[in-house]
């Protein structure tokens, strides 16, 4: 194609997306040479594709420079060609305005597109801290306004940095560890957020499986309906479990690393000064949030009085739940208890809150010797999950204790079949698991079992009322369940 040809082509291109687009850049969009803009655009794009970061630096920076809103890959392109250069550079003076260079692309990133302020702080304050940690100050300055702006939206790169500037800010001041705490607040105020948004996605995604295998085995729809499905839902499931387990192992990281920070004994000190000089909505819910991330809410008054505190103030599920825990497993008072667990289940969005919360109307139910509602919402946790084998253990507990209950049946050794069924299903469903969770609750499972077996009916008792091994036989009292004859 002849060079005028490419030029009244290249001038057509420039007017049409000059007509369609809205420059918030004082000045032209395309610059004041539209042509040459888009030739070095054109360039820039094919070296960075081919990766040859090098030949790209030269194009890319001519566009930056007379057209920087002519395109946003000029920002996320940049990054990647400058970090190469930064790289790749022997020469110390070159290096250093490499890196200017790419902290004024994150000031000129603020100006040309003014939402993005939160993102580009939060790289300003990561490459301070990489670049220059003697400006760490500043770094921590800047990480605090980037996390105020960006919020829940905060990358975990910039909440991991942060933690490390603030260690580091904390140190060379000679402050206390309330720096570090106050950091973690801020830090675990955006992964919460993230964690209950990413685990309520991957429960909806789950949901879907076992909705479809139930429709499968109700026949509802066919094989093949299932397998083509099937293939979407897997999809989506695998997407929702890579994010969450991203979140899980940054959340994972950051515990391990403020744990050094925030002993028990530590935060009892800390918070008996806050609380003493104010009862604010903040400082409870940190008394909350830090005691039981590092488990430190056994025999601590602080704990539950800011519990009981904040549920007066602002209640909420999570507040309701553990006055509900506080209520059953400290106090004893399985009424209030269930009182409180009735609160929050409505209130929770994400499946492992209302199975928490059933597992403690379980315990408080039973402890009410109200075995059958009990029971229930043990059944309510596998309706949840049907993959949660702890709820079986609780099944067995209930009927593994009711044998004074139901000593008025015709074979009142026969209820610790029933409880054995539940014992054996439970290990059933954790055996050869690498879960460590699983693997503790096949454990238990195992050790019920072999105790409930010392009580099983002797052959001769069961033998004269003409049963034999392997024969069914139906448990009623308040169980209601068939078994079979060992």
């Amino acid at each position: 194609m002849k060079k005028s040809n490419i030029k009244i082509l290249l001038t057509g291109l420039v007017v049409v997306l000059t007509l369609t687009s809205k420059a918030q850049w004082e000045g032209p969009k395309y610059g004041e040479d539209s042509i040459a803009c888009i030739t070095n655009i054109s360039l820039y794009r094919e070296a960075f594709r081919l990766q040859n970061y090098a030949e790209a630096y030269g194009y890319w920076k001519k566009t930056k420079e007379n057209c920087p809103m002519s395109t946003k890959n000029i920002f996320t392109n940049g990054p990647i060609i400058l970090d190469y250069m930064i790289k790749k550079e022997k020469d110390s003076l070159k290096k250093a305005a490499y890196i200017q260079e790419l902290f004024d692309l994150y000031e000129l990133r603020i100006k040309c597109y003014p939402s993005d302020e939160a993102y580009a702080l939060g790289q300003i304050a990561v490459n301070t801290m990489q670049y220059r940690a003697y400006e760490w100050e500043k770094a921590y300055e800047t990480f605090n306004k980037a996390i105020e702006l960006g919020k829940t939206e905060t990358s975990p790169q910039v909440l991991d940095v942060f933690f490390i500037t603030a260690e580091r800010y904390m140190n060379n001041k000679g402050l206390t560890s309330e720096v570090t705490i106050d950091a973690y607040d801020k830090i675990t105020d955006v992964l919460d957020s993230k964690l209950d948004e990413s685990e309520i996605a991957f429960e909806k995604a789950m949901r879907k499986i076992y909705d479809l295998q139930e429709k499968l085995d109700s026949g509802q729809v066919s094989k093949d309906e299932y397998d083509a499905l099937y293939e979407d839902c897997k999809v989506d499931s695998a997407k929702a479990a890579r994010t969450f387990d991203l979140y899980q192992r940054v959340a994972k990281n950051m515990d391990i690393r403020f744990s050094k920070y925030a002993k028990c004994d530590d935060l009892k000190i800390i918070y008996e000064k806050k609380i003493a000089q104010s009862k604010d909505e903040r400082t409870l819910k940190q008394i909350i949030k830090f005691f039981e991330k590092e488990n430190c809410t056994e025999d601590n008054e602080i704990y539950d009085n800011a519990v009981e505190e904040l549920h007066k103030i602002k209640p909420n599920a999570k507040t309701a739940y553990a006055m509900a825990r506080i209520s059953c497993y400290k106090r004893k008072n399985y009424s209030e208890a269930v009182d409180y667990c009735k609160e929050a289940l409505p209130l929770f969005e994400k499946e492992s809150d209302k199975i928490r919360t059933y597992y403690i109307l379980a315990e408080s139910y039973k402890q009410l010797g109200q075995y059958t509602a009990a029971r229930e919402n043990a059944y309510n946790i596998l309706r949840l999950n049907p993959s949660e084998a702890f709820a079986y253990v609780v099944i067995g507990d209930l009927y593994y204790g009711s044998g004074s209950a139901c000593g008025s049946i015709e074979l009142p050794t026969a209820i610790y079949w029933v409880a054995a069924d539940k014992y054996s299903k439970a290990m059933s469903m954790t055996v050869n698991q690498d879960d460590e969770k699983k693997q503790d609750i096949y454990k238990v499972a195992q050790v019920r079992l072999s105790t409930v077996s010392r009580y099983f009916p002797k052959i001769e008792t069961y033998f004269q009322l003409g049963l034999q091994k392997g024969q069914s036989y139906r448990v009623e009292c308040w169980i209601g369940e068939t078994t079979t004859v060992r």
